[in-house]
């Protein structure tokens, strides 16, 4: 991949890291900062974490420019257990709890590491931080020190998810669960009640919501930051790029998807054989006869339905394999028969699965990574949303990107993806879109010859951050 270290217009320079500890936020990071190290050879990144993170980051092949750096944290301090270090299988209220933990006791040692470096030699060109950790715009600020916030989600979902959790405006007195309700700021769209999150219903008449509190307080801070980085693309969510870059004030750049963009750049973990044996499952079966089934890293179907989606999975004939990083996310054993599908219990090659022409579809939970990832590959998603942003990510890739369908639980889910796999009107419409939508990611990162010419958007956009950056420092 050609440098364009010349086109940023600086020299040496060191650039700060700074990801939110939760794997869906860890991963883009680590390929953002494999991207910028390809790209500008001649400076030094750091990915700074927390102390208890460093071991799982340390597994990842990464190249010398990118060091790794823990700041303190103690999660027995906050009520939290004593391996919480990131959000991984913490129930949704100790996620909450988190979140506050890291607020709370994360910003002094951040700002007494940040004034080391800019007492070092080696000039400190920017920081780039997790949206999660607007509080850290502030410091920046503070010491003079160019910040960006870079979003691990997608513009179009995000502004619906702040703007519901700011305002509030389902807390209008009625329940029905198609009531429409206009989304603050984000003109022409509308959400369906039963499209909010359950925790987000739940805070109809609690304006002191703990979420609350956490979104208004980010939303004052990354008011601070001088620019946006995104993990999108401007051919599926312009118009949300732009609605974002009017209402702050200040630039927005479309980076990805990074996953493509940094593919190949030396993202090998031990895992133990598992990517061996899931790939070898896969060259067994079918070319788009296999479902793909994840719900990511923190996230799981009650047991009840699990049970109910492999069985009727299994009534189909329909080959699946079921990805469960932590044990209380894969249908328990009684519910599977042997020889149908595959349960993985641990980490797994998710690109490769989804690269693979034996999938068909993809049962998600629709968090952006899994969402951005089935997308770049043309695999249609069939959703089951939990929480979070999921439920705007449904409706981005449903309702406005049409390479998709929305599901109910358990045995409904296996008639939707009949109905997206198979002959029909839908399922060719939904194939159709997904590869067109497949296309224009891919030449999104797109690299351009040793001239530069036909370069992608997503690369452009991250060297004129670049230099950006580097004037403003």
């Amino acid at each position: 991949m050609a440098s364009s270290k010349d086109s940023a217009g600086a020299g040496a320079g060191v650039v700060v890291l700074f990801p939110f500890m939760a794997h869906g936020h860890m991963n883009p990071f680590l390929d953002l900062a494999r991207l910028l190290s390809t790209r500008y050879p001649s400076f030094s990144f750091i990915l700074l974490t927390t102390s208890g993170n460093l071991p799982h980051l340390s597994r990842h092949h990464l190249p010398p420019s990118i060091r790794l750096v823990g700041l303190p944290f103690r999660p027995t301090d906050h009520g939290l257990p004593p391996d919480a270090d990131t959000t991984f299988a913490l129930p949704q209220h100790l996620v909450t709890r988190f979140n506050h933990a890291v607020q709370d006791s994360l910003p002094t040692p951040f700002r007494d590491y940040l004034a080391t470096l800019l007492a070092s030699d080696s000039p400190l060109l920017c920081l780039i931080t997790d949206m999660f950790l607007a509080w850290t715009a502030l410091i920046a600020e503070e010491l003079g020190v160019f910040h960006a916030t870079f979003y691990t989600s997608g513009p179009y979902a995000m502004s619906i998810y702040n703007s519901i959790w700011i305002n509030l405006p389902h807390a209008d007195g009625r329940d029905g669960d198609d009531d429409e309700i206009a989304v603050p700021g984000v003109p022409g769209v509308t959400v369906r009640r039963c499209q909010l999150a359950p925790n987000m219903r739940s805070a109809e008449s609690m304006p002191d919501h703990p979420n609350c509190r956490f979104m208004r307080r980010q939303d004052e801070c990354y008011r601070h930051s001088r620019a946006f980085l995104w993990n999108t693309a401007e051919a599926i969510e312009k118009p949300f790029l732009d609605l974002w870059a009017k209402s702050m004030g200040k630039p927005v750049f479309a980076v990805g998807p990074l996953f493509a963009a940094a593919r190949g750049l030396g993202k090998v973990v031990d895992d133990g054989g598992i990517a061996a044996e899931c790939l070898a499952w896969l060259e067994r079966q079918a070319p788009r006869s296999v479902v793909y089934v994840s719900f990511g890293s923190q996230n799981w179907l009650p047991p009840e339905e699990a049970a109910e989606l492999a069985a009727a999975l299994e009534r189909q004939a329909r080959p699946f394999l079921w990805a469960a990083p932590a044990a209380n996310q894969a249908p328990p054993p009684a519910a599977m028969r042997q020889g149908i599908g595959m349960v993985v219990r641990g980490w797994v090659p998710q690109t490769a699965i989804l690269g693979n022409p034996a999938v068909g579809a993809f049962v998600s939970h629709g968090g952006w990574n899994s969402t951005l990832e089935s997308l770049g590959f043309g695999v249609p998603v069939v959703f089951r949303p939990i929480g979070a942003e999921q439920f705007c990510n449904e409706k981005l890739v449903v309702e406005v990107l049409r390479a998709g369908a929305a599901t109910a639980a358990g045995a409904k889910t296996a008639e939707v993806l009949e109905e997206v796999m198979g002959d029909g009107e839908r399922g060719r419409e939904v194939r159709r879109r997904s590869k067109e939508i497949a296309a224009a990611l891919a030449a999104a990162v797109a690299e351009g010859n040793s001239g530069g010419d036909g370069i992608g958007e997503s690369l452009r956009a991250l060297d004129e951050f670049m230099r950006l950056a580097s004037r403003g420092r």
